[in-house]
């Protein structure tokens, strides 16, 4: 096949890098990334067409130290992940590029549904150009101290504050409810301004199914892998939940210091923010802590890699390359991290469905009476 026998890129394709100046491939048709390492950077930058595939493996073997044998395996390797990713001319389209377009997307069990693609980045863009004037670190550390300050008073007031009336639960929690979706969407306004502000604008915002049932704002964050700073990208997974953070201090004043309807409504809104922040800061869910803490490791998609060794694993598959090349350290890591992580989905689904039916039990009760 001509294709695999003298390789070319197909046009559209940029090496660009990225965190830790990382190279990474970036398709501008499907707007996916593919991450490549040094030594694939530079082989890449060879596949034009003109070269046959011995021609490019004795160019290996005569720059390292691999004989021509050793080295053409290596490239075969490498150009058939090419072919079987649609990156090559004549290479057919992937599944993932295909659905990369569609306006609902399947990701870590979450279908996304796009509102719009360019109304955030054109409403944010004057408050960023102000902002980016100012002291990135200054604005970041005290954005995060006045998070974690909100936090802090937010539990403090959930303790010793005043409870909600039981006389005003029915209504007073679906109000309490309907401003908690309002505050979502908020939290994720602020990630999408940290991008803004770090020159990554979002490709849109929308909203998503969490384990296909739970309703959820969320903003395509995609173009962060551009970031080359493993702190950039911290700050930009934490935006959200530090946002949350300021909200609930807010709602923790409000809940300390009034009385009546407004004090049940903020007491009640305080156990659904202390509960967002403890699940977006929670690892073992695809979260906010978890992008941050991915972040921060200089890792690129270890959820994936945890599942799929997971999954090969279990099945007895052979492991495709880039989880065969993983050390036997890093193999027994992610395979705890997909354990725990699956653990955990079935422990949350259990609770959920007991309490489905507690609450049913409940209902029935009280018709009945």
């Amino acid at each position: 096949m001509e294709t695999l026998t003298r390789p070319k890129l197909r046009e559209g394709l940029e090496v660009i890098r990225g965190m830790d100046d990382h190279p990474l491939l970036y398709d501008a048709s499907s707007g996916i990334y593919h991450r490549l390492s040094r030594s694939a950077a530079g082989l890449v930058q060879r596949l034009d067409g003109s070269r046959s595939l011995d021609d490019i493996a004795g160019l290996m073997a005569a720059r390292g130290t691999k004989t021509p044998e050793a080295a053409r395996t290596e490239l075969d390797r490498f150009v058939k992940n090419l072919y079987d990713s649609g990156l090559l001319d004549g290479s057919p389209t992937p599944q993932r590029a295909r659905d990369a377009g569609r306006r609902g997307k399947r990701n870590q069990m979450m279908p996304r549904f796009v509102v719009s693609r360019t109304l955030l980045p054109r409403l944010l863009e004057p408050l960023a150009a102000v902002l980016r004037k100012m002291p990135g670190g200054a604005l970041a550390g005290g954005h995060i101290a006045g998070g974690v300050a909100g936090t802090v008073l937010a539990v403090w007031a959930l303790l010793a504050g005043p409870s909600a009336d039981p006389k005003l639960a029915h209504w007073t929690t679906l109000l309490a409810l309907v401003l908690f979706l309002g505050q979502i969407v908020l939290h994720e306004a602020a990630h999408a301004m940290v991008a803004q502000f770090l020159k990554v604008p979002v490709r849109g915002f929308g909203f998503a199914l969490l384990f296909y049932f739970m309703p959820l704002a969320y903003v395509d964050r995609t173009d962060a892998y551009r970031l080359r700073s493993r702190a950039s990208r911290v700050v930009l997974a934490l935006a959200g939940p530090v946002n949350d953070g300021w909200i609930a201090g807010l709602t923790a004043l409000v809940a300390t210091t009034v009385d009546g309807t407004v004090a049940t409504v903020a007491a009640t809104m305080l156990v659904f923010q202390l509960l967002s922040v403890i699940t977006n800061l929670n690892p073992l869910l695809p979260s906010d802590g978890y992008a941050a803490l991915e972040a921060g490791m200089g890792t690129v998609d270890a959820r994936g890699r945890a599942f799929g060794l997971l999954k090969h694993t279990l099945l007895r598959r052979p492991l495709p390359s880039h989880l065969a090349a993983l050390t036997p350290a890093a193999r027994r890591l992610h395979l705890a991290y997909g354990a725990l992580c699956t653990l955990y989905v079935l422990v949350l689904a259990y609770v959920a469905v007991v309490g489905t039916v507690f609450s049913y039990g409940s209902v029935q009760g009280m018709w009945g009476r």
